[in-house]
């Protein structure tokens, strides 16, 4: 290995220096002693006279090395070092062993779903289908409504009958073994899985990725096209909320077994187990976005299992962001809050997914709640607003562009109102930098009155001026965030003001203290 030393010249404290190091008896091989005296004159001079010869140094030491050494198997090479390595523990190393054991068999991702996770297939989406005819019952028909009601309910249990004849896989069996080991095996487990699947993944998405972004810049206008490359892409994924889904639709399934059946004992602790990993921070699906589906029995079991975890009486702040596909809320939410949502360049968040977020003590009376449960989602604004206490609205620059969404928006927070409580917002403006207080100020005045003439024309909100439909604060309603990456992406820095923006929003909403605040048990109650 070889060793460059750059020694400060300080007159007689250079004599020092380099009998210092020969001492330290480190058997490093010397290539080349360069000195450099700087003076005012010469500075330049000799920085350039210093630093061509290390470059050539370098040059010639990176040309005749042929042996590379990772940062993995430093530690292995020269255990002298005493490298302290999390993955020398037993705990890690099982974990990675399991987690392996589950991705060794994994060719083409397609394939793999469809053998070892076959009841999130098809006949889990037929099974969604049909729940979303029996509440819609638009196509009822000469038939009366209860005898169509009772038609979609048989043909659901003959659907479930399917789903329940499948056998548990080795894949499924290995995951649960991974979720029942201890608090930190587990918590190993879920990462070296979520790695490998990232792994696995980015090698068999990354054409259809930029071919589903080159066609949404593009030819945006060619939504067929957009909508096949977009199903390919949910074919050829694989992440961790796939095999909770397979958790969830195993205990729905699990009311047909009999009650001393092994596979029922296995799955009774599984609601356990997703309570704890949410507040272990790790996030839970409860909008199935490949299916369109919620599986009630499930959510309502772990959200069950959660308030058994923590107190009874402890207060549940919810804060939701909406906002259309690729806005960059999942990035938002894991800047404020810590979250772990996925984000992925280019593609939107399917479905909707919930992270919990505990409380120290000494925070609960300045934020007046027990724990925040965050929600990040996509498109289902109706539901977001229902579930929430706080939901942030996060809208672009370009106001004629956002008609379409502020007139949804508009229409679900109208809807979701009971009675005297009004849902409290905050509206974020993305992407702005560089612009005056003053023009901000105008611009803000300008879209609240636009705010006010939308709702004014729309008959369907019983409203004329948007303090009607939400609460808000005048001086904080509405927050402008700048640009995540200063310059272009992937060469860009990460940009500091708009993490400062992040957090100042976040103390915002940490000091509200409103009444709408509720208990995890009234929240529980939601999914019954």
């Amino acid at each position: 290995m070889d060793f460059f030393f750059c020694v400060p010249y300080y007159k007689t404290h250079i004599r020092t220096n380099l009998k210092h190091v020969s001492q330290q008896n480190l058997s490093i091989p010397v290539r080349k002693i360069l000195y450099s005296r700087q003076g005012k004159a010469t500075k330049d001079k000799s920085k350039v006279k210093l630093v061509r010869p290390l470059q050539e140094s370098v040059s010639q030491m990176l040309r005749k090395k042929s042996k590379k050494v990772s940062l993995e198997n430093l530690a292995e090479r020269d255990p002298c070092c005493d490298i302290l390595v999390n993955e020398d523990s037993d705990e890690c190393r099982s974990a990675l062993k399991n987690a392996r054991k589950m991705t060794a068999r994994i060719d083409k991702i397609s394939e793999f779903k469809d053998e070892e996770l076959p009841t999130q297939g098809n006949i889990w989406k037929a099974i969604s289908w049909v729940q979303t005819k029996h509440w819609r019952l638009r196509k009822v028909g000469k038939i009366k409504t209860e005898e169509y009601r009772k038609y979609l309910e048989r043909e659901e249990k003959d659907f479930n009958k399917k789903q329940q004849r499948f056998e548990m896989t080795k894949t499924m069996s290995n995951f649960l073994n991974g979720l029942s080991a201890s608090e930190v095996h587990c918590s190993y487990f879920l990462k070296w899985l979520e790695m490998a699947l990232e792994d696995l993944s980015r090698h068999q998405l990354s054409a259809l990725l930029n071919q589903y972004i080159a066609l949404e810049q593009k030819s945006p206008k060619e939504t067929d096209k957009i909508a096949d490359v977009d199903q390919q892409i949910s074919i050829s994924s694989l992440q961790i909320k796939q095999f909770f889904r397979v958790c969830g639709q195993r205990y729905t399934c699990m009311a047909g077994l009999t009650e001393f059946c092994i596979l029922r004992r296995k799955m009774e602790p599984l609601p356990m187990f997703a309570a704890q990993m949410l507040l272990d921070g790790v996030p839970l699906e409860f909008v199935d976005g490949d299916a369109a589906n919620i599986p009630l029995k499930w959510i309502n079991a772990v959200l069950s299992e959660l308030h058994f975890l923590i107190q009874s009486n402890s207060k549940v702040k919810v804060i939701s962001v909406i906002r259309v596909e690729n806005s960059g809320k999942s990035t938002l939410l894991n800047t404020m809050f810590g979250t772990r949502f996925a984000v992925n360049k280019g593609m939107c968040t399917m479905g909707a997914f919930m992270q919990m977020i505990t409380v120290s003590k000494h925070v609960k009376s300045k934020i007046g709640c027990d724990c925040i449960m965050v929600i990040d989602t996509e498109e289902v604004a109706h539901l977001a607003l229902a579930l929430s206490d706080i939901t942030i609205i996060n809208i672009s620059k370009d106001a004629s562009v956002e008609k379409t969404f502020l007139r949804m928006v508009l229409n679900a927070l109208t809807r979701v109102k009971v009675e005297d409580k009004k849902p409290l917002c905050y509206f974020v403006q993305a992407h702005m930098t560089g612009m005056p207080a003053s023009n901000q100020k105008k611009r803000d005045k300008a879209l609240l009155e636009q705010f006010n003439v939308m709702i004014q024309r729309d008959l369907q909100i019983k409203a004329t001026k948007l303090t009607d439909v939400v609460s808000f604060d005048s001086s904080t309603w509405i927050w402008h965030l700048p640009f995540v990456w200063r310059g272009t992406p992937k060469l860009a820095s990460y940009s500091s003001d708009y993490s400062k923006t992040a957090q100042a929003l976040k103390r915002c909403l940490n000091s509200v203290k409103q009444s709408c605040l509720v208990e995890l048990f009234y929240f529980m109650v939601f999914w019954m």
